[in-house]
């Protein structure tokens, strides 16, 4: 297919790449092959992997291409079987599913001496390090279908074990064991302390992954080395975190740093201390069946390990008393202990393309303020929040979400996995196609240095453990609430777990589970118990996505029209102009900026401040007239297209938190605007000149809006441009937002350049 090829040539010089370039054309239903050989070099290596390579090139060789290329096909076929996803309806989001699904699977190694890297085996990104979101995010979507890779994972961090104890003493720990936050071969890699090695939450991710490896098994006690690393990684815990006398003998953990890397050496990190509760019961847990399974075996591992009787006990007396506070006023389970004490980032001077932050911003700015690089107390509501409430959850989605700049390529799939569970189904649908497409449409700007493998993993999740709605219980069962996202027919999953394979099936009214290999299966089903037998399926209906209130201090948004929601300004001063000259006044734009947020007969007085001659009260509303008559013929020009940009998304945003809206414009004819725009149907009320009292700046027209929507004053948020319509909303005891000039708008509470810049959920 493809002809007129020329030969390879050099790609200009790059540092630390190389390449070449084909040059060719395809013609429809043609295809190209690309073969790529490997040529592995001699030199030094460790434990022998010098002779083990040339063994597997030699192996490799003598069993020629074809048996080769065979045996891949048939392995890939086998793993295809065994995932059989799918989305259907969005073919980019299904081909998005399967390229990432593919990448996690390839780049996992299964000999148990190496793990998963952040990049895989796609480029040069982080020089190969594993981190903690292998465990966190690859291994769970691995567990469920390809479960003998999570073996190797785990194999490797039992291999690594020594490394972590030697970590652990490095950093004062007389007992136990540390793993590193970023390593190849179980030493510490990061340079930086305060963002690596204070990350103690990683010890939590392996326990993480070991429980849930160690659920989806066959009901076994955990093997000695299994148990060795929790115990040993568990103790830590121990060392690090105290019983403070001042919060009623909480166990509090200091001076460590979440998954949110901008903030750092923070006390009580609420992700990191809700895993280390998880952890720390799972490793006593884990004591108990040892103990009750076979004691003499138990009592050999404890004299190998100096496990006092005591430990497993005060693992969890720590767990129970886990500091894990929610604030009294916002309501909110504040990130750590000084998160909720700082100022807020000010996202209005900072454009959101100026991306990440930690590229243009010393460390220790970020650290003083409240803005996140991606979610810590969303992600642990996800991995830890059977005990949460959903209103609890959606508190702290609402006050998290415009707080979190997702600089990392994690956020997307933890967002959408709230958002789905919360019922936010548009949020949901967003955020996950942001995360499925990450790299594909390269929406970071760095995949030439690598795929990202746990934002690949998290698309698995955010399909399985988001719209499937899948948890695990804490007995292994499986639960699940499948719901439909908009715009799809359907999607598919299957799920390896303990021995069995089960498999789901969702179309616009119903989900079709099958087991198809194992014994017999009780899952549950929108919190009911569903049976299956072997080969046997059971069709439900899909669960309805739940209604969970928001957690707000404001209860209505009303906007101003012009400036705000759409520039009708120029359509003004085209109109005005065209009176002033037929009636031979001079006008220009500094008189047309003083009638910003001014009614027409107002916006006429000060026109007439310069004519030649009083002008009569008659003649003076027939010039309004004819001054309307020319401004309403060139609304017709108006469409959606017309809106400001951010308009619609302040809108929308209100409407997801559940906030009542109203429109109060000086314009009396606002309500034709907002049909023109397409945007009626986003108000709740309209208040024009012709149902209200005094105009702007008085603040007649902002009451009268709050009366109609039945809502305190004092909880509303008014958004003008206009020095009048924020002299107004202050008036009406409202909060006022400005957009535009903060000179002008002075007395606004805050100021934002434009309305894309406002981001209006983090004010509700």
């Amino acid at each position: 297919g493809l002809v007129g090829l020329v030969a390879a040539e050099p790609m200009p010089a790059a540092e630390k790449s190389v390449g070449q370039r084909f040059r060719g054309e395809l013609h429809p239903g043609g295809e190209v092959i690309l073969e790529k050989f490997v040529v592995w070099a001699s030199g030094k290596s460790p434990e022998g992997l010098e002779s083990q390579a040339l063994d597997a090139v030699n192996a490799a060789a003598d069993t020629g291409f074809p048996a080769l290329e065979r045996a891949n096909a048939a392995a890939w076929q086998a793993f295809w079987a065994a995932a059989d996803l799918g989305i259907e309806g969005d073919p980019w989001l299904d081909q998005a599913l399967h390229f990432n699904v593919f990448h996690v699977r390839q780049s996992t190694p299964a000999d148990g001496r190496n793990a998963l890297a952040a990049k895989g085996l796609t480029g040069q990104g982080y020089e190969g390090h594993v981190f903690w979101d292998t465990e966190i995010f690859a291994l769970p979507v691995l567990q469920m279908i390809a479960p003998a890779l999570v073996r190797a994972s785990l194999d490797w961090r039992v291999r690594t074990l020594d490394r972590a104890r030697a970590h652990a003493r490095e950093m004062n720990h007389a007992s136990g064991a540390l793993y590193p936050w970023r390593t190849i071969d179980g030493d510490e890699g990061s340079g930086y302390f305060p963002s690596g090695s204070a990350q103690y939450h990683i010890n939590a991710a392996v326990a993480y992954a070991m429980r849930l490896h160690h659920l989806g098994g066959d009901g076994t006690p955990p093997a000695d080395a299994d148990a060795t690393v929790l115990f040993e990684t568990a103790r830590v815990w121990m060392q690090v975190g105290h019983y403070d006398p001042l919060r009623r003998g909480a166990f509090c953990i200091h001076s460590i740093t979440g998954p949110d890397e901008y903030s750092a050496l923070i006390n009580n990190d609420c992700y990191t201390n809700r895993m280390a509760q998880l952890h720390l019961r799972y490793a006593a847990d884990v004591a108990g069946q040892l103990a009750h399974a076979d004691p003499v075996r138990y009592g050999a591992l404890c004299r190998s390990l100096d496990l006092l009787d005591a430990e497993p006990l005060n693992w969890r007396r720590a767990a129970d008393a886990m500091y894990l506070p929610v604030d009294p006023q916002l309501g909110v389970h504040p990130q750590d202990d000084a998160f909720l004490d700082r100022p807020a980032w000010n996202f209005a001077t900072q454009p959101d393309d100026e991306r990440p932050l930690l590229l243009r911003f010393h460390p220790l700015t970020l650290y003083r303020y409240q803005v996140c690089k991606q979610p810590s107390v969303v992600l642990a509501d996800v991995l830890a929040g059977d005990g949460v409430s959903a209103a609890q959850k959606r508190r702290d989605y609402d006050y998290y979400e415009p707080l979190t700049v997702h600089d990392s390529s994690l956020s997307a799939s933890t967002w959408a996995i709230l958002a789905a569970e919360l019922g936010l189904m548009d949020a949901a649908l967003g955020y996950f196609r942001e995360g499925a497409r990450l790299d594909l449409d390269d929406l970071h700007g760095n995949a030439s240095h690598g795929a990202h493998m746990a934002a690949m993993a998290g698309t698995w999740l955010g399909l399985v453990w988001g719209f499937g709605g899948l948890r695990i219980g804490a007995d292994g069962s499986l639960h699940l609430r499948p719901v439909l996202p908009t715009g799809w027919t359907g999607y598919r999953f299957s799920l390896q777990w303990q021995g069995r394979q089960v498999r789901a099936a969702v179309t616009a009214d119903s989900v079709r589970y099958e087991l198809r290999s194992g014994a017999a299966l009780t899952l549950w089903h929108n919190a009911a118990p569903v049976t299956l037998l072997t080969g046997g399926t059971a069709q439900l209906a899909l669960a309805t996505p739940p209604t969970v209130p928001t957690h707000r201090h404001v209860d209505a948004v009303i906007f101003d029209l012009d400036g705000v929601l759409t520039d009708t300004a120029e359509l003004h001063f085209r109109a005005w102009s065209r009176l002033a000259a037929e009636i031979g006044v001079p006008f220009d734009r500094a008189t047309n900026e003083r009638l910003k947020g001014v009614d027409r007969e107002s916006s006429l007085g000060i026109i007439l401040e310069r004519a030649s001659r009083e002008i009569p009260l008659a003649e003076r509303k027939a010039l309004a007239a004819r001054k309307n008559s020319y401004f309403v013929g060139m609304l017709r020009s108006l469409t959606p297209a017309s809106l400001l940009p951010g308009a619609l998304e302040a809108l929308r945003g209100a409407r997801e938190r559940g906030v009542r809206i109203a429109l109060a414009s000086a314009s009396h004819n606002a309500r034709a605007i907002i049909d023109q725009l397409g945007i009626a149907d986003a108000f709740d009320y309209v208040v024009d000149p012709a149902t209200c009292g005094r105009p702007k700046p008085a603040p007649d027209i902002f009451l009268a809006a709050a009366r109609a929507l039945q809502v305190d004053p004092a909880r509303c948020i008014g958004i003008e441009d206009a020095i009048a319509g924020v002299a107004a909303i202050r008036q009406a005891g409202m909060k006022a937002i400005g957009v535009g000039d903060p000179r002008l708008l002075a007395e606004a509470d805050i100021v934002v350049p434009d309305m894309a810049a406002l981001r209006i959920q983090r004010f509700l």
